[in-house]
């Protein structure tokens, strides 16, 4: 069965501006998909999607959204409404860095909205197309952050952890309803998000190609998808080791990149 038949008709990918999301939103067109890009820069949407319809021949559709705002699901429910979305990328997400208590209170509770809220928001609300048609897919972008409390990214590993359950949990509740559901796991990736993070200069990345492709081939077979050795490895030493000492060395680290 092809990847457009088990998951098709239509995709949609959050954060399909950059980074992972538009790797993501290339890799489904590939693969025969329709693509809902989801984002809050236009622009950029519509540049992708031109090119995804000029070397793939399929059918895009541009969303511009704010993910962090309280009504953003009543748009983008009435921008879908004549579509058959049959596979989701929970994709868009962010961090804030440094102390906790000195980040702005603010930005804290985007990141939850954005990271968390608008994840559940629209699992929920196509997943339920999805378990009636008993068929379907959803994919979150987790973290291998979400292993582990991390000092400095406080909020950000809480989100991934919160992530990383829900779609687990999910995984076994739509199973027998023909979803599935996969958590995504990568470290750190070659993207924006790697670049403002200060990543890219400090330690190895993996880029994000076969990211990607390794999350996709793993939908249907695995609940949860560690991206590269590395990465596993990691996650195998967290789950050996005491969690405290898991937040001391993921601390440092992070703390490291922030003073630099």
């Amino acid at each position: 069965m092809t990847y457009a038949v088990k998951y098709g008709p239509w995709s949609l990918v959050s954060g399909a501006s950059a980074g992972l999301g538009q790797q993501f939103a290339r890799k489904i067109a590939a693969r025969g998909l329709n693509v809902v890009l989801l984002a809050r820069r236009k622009d950029r949407l519509d540049a992708l999607g031109t090119e995804l319809e000029q070397t793939h021949g399929i059918q895009t559709r541009s969303i511009a959204a704010d993910l962090s705002s309280p009504d953003f699901l009543g748009d983008v429910m009435e921008q879908t409404k004549d579509l058959e979305i049959g596979l989701l990328i929970n994709n868009a997400g962010f961090t804030n860095s440094g102390d906790f208590l000195d980040n702005d209170l603010a930005a804290e509770i985007r990141l939850v909205d954005v990271n968390c809220r608008a994840a559940m928001m629209l699992a929920h609300h196509f997943g339920g197309a999805m378990r009636e048609r008993q068929r379907g897919g959803i994919i979150f972008s987790a973290s291998i952050a979400g292993f582990s409390a991390i000092p400095f990214w406080a909020n950000y590993s809480a989100s991934k952890g919160y992530d990383l359950l829900l779609a687990e949990a999910l995984h076994h509740e739509l199973k027998p309803h023909g979803v599935d559901v996969l958590a995504l796991c990568p470290g750190a990736t070659h993207t924006e998000f790697a670049t403002y993070t200060g990543f890219i200069s400090r330690i190895v990345t993996m880029q994000p190609e076969p990211v990607v492709a390794g999350a996709l081939d793993a939908l249907g077979s695995r609940r949860t998808w560690i991206a590269g050795l590395l990465n596993k490895f990691n996650v195998f030493l967290m789950r050996l080791s005491p969690r405290k000492l898991n937040s001391i060395i993921a601390g440092a680290l992070i703390r490291d990149i922030v003073d630099h």
